[in-house]
């Protein structure tokens, strides 16, 4: 599950016209995101000050939104009536949870961030708790890793906005995708993992911080190119 908070601030007069719209695009959400679990507007004490409360299934339902033709539509609309818009977004984890998503908020545009995030090349610059060294072997690329070495593999869809983490640790593949999807101006990053056959609640707690942190320094990548 992916929790999320927008702190908005409406420009004066302009209150009664973005609530309307925000009341047309919550009706298409719930009508045609089924993975999007809620999404409210609230009003913050403050004349015109507002805090919308959303949650998302699983980070390819948090892309559906951001991607929605809905959104294209009125996202626009609504931001042009705000003077500041802050947005948030916290990953969350339940006992025996077999995916997790790791995610991240970056200024780079989408272009630039698909592109670096798709460069197998730059794995060893962000993912520095998985990859200690790259190297390739016919078709496929070697990670060096606290565990020995695994096989590993991008599929990239720049169609669908997805790069697919293809990792082999012995025991079967692994397809593992990341999404990067148009958040405004930027971009965002959506990471999800799997829990290996086998892997102990403790050392897959261990996995989602290594996750977090890669996919912060991947941010950090994007936004510095």
């Amino acid at each position: 599950m992916i929790g999320g908070i927008k702190r908005a601030q409406a420009k004066a007069g302009s209150e009664a016209e973005f609530e309307a719209i925000f009341r047309t695009h919550a009706a298409a959400v719930r009508a045609q995101e089924p993975g999007t679990l809620s999404y409210d507007l609230f009003r913050d004490g403050a004349p015109g000050r507002y805090v919308v409360l959303d949650r998302y299934q699983d980070g390819e339902a948090l892309a559906a939104h951001c991607g929605s033709p809905h959104g294209a539509a009125l996202f626009p609309r609504m931001r042009a009536l705000l003077e500041r818009l802050e947005v948030s977004y916290y990953p969350g984890h339940e006992l025996g949870d077999t995916r997790y998503t790791a995610l991240a908020l970056t200024r780079a545009p989408l272009d630039t961030a698909f592109r670096l995030a798709a460069d197998i090349r730059l794995l060893p610059r962000w993912g520095t708790r998985f990859c200690q060294g790259l190297r390739q072997e016919g078709e496929r690329w070697i990670v060096s890793s606290p565990q020995g070495d695994v096989r590993f593999g991008y599929e990239a869809d720049p169609s669908a906005g997805v790069v697919w983490h293809c990792v082999d640790p012995g025991s079967g593949e692994l397809r593992m995708p990341m999404r990067i999807v148009r958040h405004g101006p930027g971009s965002l990053l959506l990471f999800t993992i799997q829990r290996p056959p086998g892997c102990s609640e403790a050392a897959f707690g261990e996995q989602r911080e290594w996750v977090d942190q890669e996919l912060t320094q991947l941010r950090d990548l994007v936004e510095g190119s």
